[in-house]
């Protein structure tokens, strides 16, 4: 299955992967909302894509790691290569290509019941990750997301008590501790204050060091 043989390193070690979009279309129904488009997304960089309101840029990041076709009538087609293995292939397994290719989304979304740790060990315990390699993982993902040092002393407390940027960073880090290739952000700042903004922007370009990033 795709994605499912690739090794899960180091996450302070691991080097990002280039994305390949190739003639891209993507629907709502009969609107054509991304058309014909081609665009290569080089490792260890950030690539932000701009522009004004509607014109595609968060239906063309959702196709990347097919989370658009989860929209009742939305479709896409084309090629999204992530290095030479298309997720669009026809026996690709869809679970893997998302936790190999992670998503932040507009606001951060930290599952409202769980503590902080519980938050970010979501997707290592969905991998079946348990025991004291499960703990190490969530620490060294707060850790990567600097957020360890204001945590630390309260991970069974719940998620949404945690400030919007703090928010934000706890749901980065959710992102990084299953250790994807990639990682998608849909305007990830847009509904923090400038400070926080200024840490989420300072943590993406550390975060480049270790995966590609759109």
């Amino acid at each position: 299955d795709f994605c499912l043989s690739r090794g899960l390193g180091d996450v302070y070690k691991r080097q990002g992967h280039t994305v390949y979009v190739e003639a891209l279309n993507a629907y709502y129904g009969q609107n054509h909302a991304v058309k014909n488009l081609s665009i290569t997304f080089p490792a260890n960089e950030v690539t932000a894509i701009i522009g004004p309101s509607g014109c595609g840029k968060s239906t063309m990041v959702r196709c990347i790691n097919r989370m658009h076709e989860e929209i009742p009538g939305a479709r896409a087609d084309g090629k999204v290569l992530l290095d030479e293995e298309d997720v669009y292939a026809p026996k690709v397994d869809v679970t893997a290509v998302r936790r190999a290719i992670g998503m932040v989304f507009q606001r951060a979304n930290p599952f409202p019941t769980m503590s902080i740790f519980d938050n970010v060990a979501s997707g290592l315990k969905l991998a079946g990750t348990r025991g004291e390699n499960m703990r190490e993982r969530v620490h060294r993902s707060l850790r990567a997301v600097g957020l360890w040092g204001e945590v630390k002393n309260r991970l069974n407390e719940p998620g949404v008590g945690l400030s919007g940027g703090q928010q934000q960073r706890l749901c980065i880090a959710r992102t990084v501790a299953v250790e994807p290739e990639v990682i998608l952000m849909d305007e990830p700042c847009s509904a923090l204050d400038p400070v926080a903004t200024l840490r989420i922007e300072e943590l993406i370009d550390e975060l480049k060091e270790r995966y590609t990033i759109v």
